[in-house]
């Protein structure tokens, strides 16, 4: 993979775990609204944030690899 590409994913990555974080604000503004349970809440906040830690750990070596702190 070459440092262009290197950079380019990163960039998607960076994309995802910004529109994960904003699934999760809307997550929970729609359980403060009583529009879904607190299991189904729970249920999903757990997927969005494996998937963000996921998204991160690939994040981390990417920046590695590109040098980056």
């Amino acid at each position: 993979m070459s440092g262009g590409e290197v950079g380019k994913r990163a960039k998607e990555l960076e994309r995802e775990r910004d529109n994960l974080l904003d699934e999760l604000k809307e997550l929970g503004k729609r359980r403060e609204r009583g529009e879904i349970s607190e299991d189904e809440y729970q249920e999903r906040r757990h997927s969005i944030e494996r998937a963000l830690v996921e998204i991160m750990d690939r994040l981390a070596q990417l920046r590695f690899i590109m040098g980056q702190p």
